[in-house]
Order: structure tokens, then C-alpha cells, then sequence
């Protein structure tokens, strides 16, 4: 089977429920804002989509957090 690679960059959005960090297991209320990947030019479903609290986005950045894990 092939695996096909999509590119992703990193998008700021607000909590509307709880989530969980991908990166450090963190809790990210309702209300804070996060980070999640989405695809550039192909669709990512939701339930592929990385999350990522403020504080791994600030700590790793955009580049290190899309790299990791892949």
C-alpha cells in the first residue's frame, strides 16, 4: 500500500469543548486557544487532525509540531 503525504500547516481556533493536547496530553478548555493542523491544499479530516495547546505551539513552533509524529 502507498502512503500518501499531505502537507499541513498549523491554524489558531478556540476551544468550543474540551480537547487534549497531541503533543504533551495537556487539557485545553472551553474557550482557550489551540492549534490544529490542517491540510493546504487537500482536505484532513477531523479525526486525523493534530491539536496542539498554546503553550507546545509556543515552546516548538510551527515547523517542529508538523514534523513530529510522522
Amino acid at each position: 500500500m502507498v502512503k500518501k503525504e499531505i502537507h499541513t500547516h498549523l491554524i489558531r481556533k478556540t476551544a468550543t469543548s474540551p480537547l487534549v493536547c497531541t503533543l504533551c496530553t495537556a487539557k485545553i478548555e472551553t474557550g482557550q486557544v489551540y492549534h490544529v493542523e490542517e491540510g493546504v491544499t487537500e482536505h484532513l479530516h477531523s479525526l486525523l487532525a493534530r491539536r496542539f495547546c498554546i503553550d507546545c505551539y509556543a515552546k516548538h513552533g510551527e515547523k517542529q509540531l508538523i514534523n513530529s509524529q510522522k
